[in-house]
């Protein structure tokens, strides 16, 4: 048990938007610590109108209670009136969300500490965060995904006024070195208030090898096939397309004669044509329910990140990966730090955009089933120890724990 300074501590958090068709990874964390601390409690606020990217995959414009996910006791999730703004349509990003009564809610609530996923850039949310903790006296915890994010003319105009906002946050937590160089780069923000954690995952959700089989039946997919997929929706930035390049070679090259390459995803939002993915050695899934991604990874022989570099990060098919053990090909400069895996032990890394490299890679591993277990072995121990959800609320617990009692952890 935790020796809080109160007998409950009260938990804020907040989201720019929940994504339910990736499962319940927004909320997870918030119910795994409340599960570990019996002196927990925690309150997520959300806006009710839907992402207009997250709109047709689940077929609506606002949230109902009924949307949301089954919650522990002590835990509680607000959904607020808001409006969804989508000022640039591109691959990814180009949204905010506007919840005029975010902030009356944190001053009603009078949490003990705020909690709050930024955007790359600071959204009117953690304006108003800022502003309800100056008031309550209360200290605020980032929690960043890490994304690599060029310092744009935007971004330059707007960091004279984020600067002070960002470094009164009592402490960081980022999913990798990418993320941890950018706020102390473009922020000046202390190293030693930032902690590197990496992504979380449920573990033995994603780990479903005994569905192998039965997921390449309905694919059409015999036992013996070498697959190689791809994870994740079809756009340019994460290189999708370089793996169907590679497959379009790889149909007069000998040493890929029995593979199959399986894209599981769909072409949601973004310019490419979903034809370019098809040929006699592919299979493209579509969008697929989330329920159904374990069965689909334990399919593959080997997962496939063709381009980290356009925009690194620690993605969440990455994670779910690792936690399905199967082996990696990523296209990214290992000393990015996106990724805190070793070259030749928990993946494979070759030059991004460049599809002979992927090319030779992936031959290269196919000939060799010895590494390939072990690659996968290496990334699922990782995940197990330092990534599952359990492993990585403790980890958050005890930053909180310090923040709470002194202000900003030593």
């Amino acid at each position: 048990m935790r020796e809080w300074r109160w007998s409950q501590v009260l938990v804020a958090d907040s989201h720019e938007f929940i994504e339910l068709y990736r499962g319940d990874k927004d909320v997870r964390l918030g119910a795994e610590m409340v599960r570990l601390d019996p002196s927990l409690r925690y309150v997520s606020f959300a806006p009710r109108a839907v992402s207009p990217v997250e709109r047709p995959l689940i077929g609506r414009n606002r949230l109902a209670s009924s949307d949301l996910p089954e919650l522990p006791d002590r835990m509680e999730l607000q959904l607020l009136p808001s409006v969804a703004v989508r000022f640039a349509r591109k691959e990814v990003g180009g949204v905010l969300s506007l919840m005029p009564g975010y902030g009356r809610a944190l001053r009603r609530l009078r949490p003990d500490v705020i909690l709050e996923n930024p955007y790359t850039w600071l959204t009117p949310r953690s304006y108003q965060t800022d502003s309800a903790a100056r008031r309550l006296g209360v200290p605020v915890v980032y929690y960043d995904p890490g994304d690599d994010v060029p310092l744009s003319l935007k971004q330059r105009i707007m960091r004279p006024f984020e600067r002070p906002v960002v470094n009164r946050a009592a402490a960081i937590i980022t999913y990798n070195e990418v993320g941890q160089r950018r706020f102390i780069d473009k922020y000046g923000y202390p190293q030693e208030r930032i902690f590197v954690i990496p992504k979380p995952v449920d573990v033995s959700r994603w780990r479903r090898p005994d569905l192998r089989d039965e997921v390449r039946a309905s694919l059409g997919i015999s036992p013996q096939t070498h697959v190689i997929a791809h994870a994740g929706r079809l756009t340019r930035f994460r290189g999708s397309v370089l793996l169907a390049d590679a497959a379009r070679q790889a149909r007069t090259d000998a040493r890929f004669s029995d593979t199959v390459f399986l894209f599981i995803g769909g072409t949601l939002g973004s310019d490419v044509d979903p034809s370019t993915y098809e040929g006699p050695n592919t299979i493209v899934t579509g969008m697929v329910a989330n329920e159904k991604m374990p069965g689909l990874l334990a399919a593959a022989d080997v997962v496939v990140f063709p381009d980290l570099a356009t925009k690194a990060g620690f993605t969440t098919a990455i994670a779910e990966t690792m936690a399905a053990a199967r082996p990696m090909v990523v296209g990214a400069d290992p000393t990015q730090g996106a990724l805190p895996l070793t070259d030749g032990v928990e993946c494979v890394f070759v030059e991004p955009g460049s599809v002979s490299a992927l090319i030779e890679a992936l031959a290269s591993l196919k000939a060799a089933p010895d590494r390939l277990r072990s690659l996968a072995d290496a990334a699922s121990a990782f995940a197990c120890e330092r990534m599952d959800y359990p492993c990585v609320a403790r980890a958050y617990l005890d930053i909180l724990e310090r923040v709470v009692a002194h202000g900003r952890p030593s």
